[in-house]
């Protein structure tokens, strides 16, 4: 009989740390995510002020699906929660990031 109550008593603690769990890992799929944006951000700016000029082919405009992967240093990233959005501007290229998950705060605009 003890023996049933502890593992009932184990069960109802692992419902409620899943949905905890599981919060946490999207939070940290989404940091790594944004460090690896910001890094990119970063590569594409250096080599527009180095050049001057924006390079077409990383351009990925609003309305249509996101990207999920890109080009690091020559590694390819694979986003893990979201997708990004490139676009130009005055001062190089802005990056729209949102993840695939209806979480609040998931977004960054660089």
């Amino acid at each position: 009989m003890e023996m049933l109550i502890v593992v009932a008593i184990i069960a109802v603690l692992v419902a409620v740390a899943i949905p905890t769990f599981s919060s946490q890992l999207h939070k940290a799929r989404v940091a790594t995510d944004w460090a690896n944006v910001r890094s990119y951000y970063a590569q594409l700016q250096y080599e527009f002020m180095e050049t001057g000029e924006i390079n077409k082919a990383y351009l990925h405009e609003l309305g249509t699906p996101g990207l999920n992967s890109f080009y690091l240093s020559g590694q390819e990233i694979t986003l893990k929660a979201g997708s990004i959005w490139i676009a130009e501007c005055p001062n190089g290229y802005n990056i729209l990031y949102y993840c695939n998950e209806e979480h609040g705060g998931c977004q960054l605009v660089l």
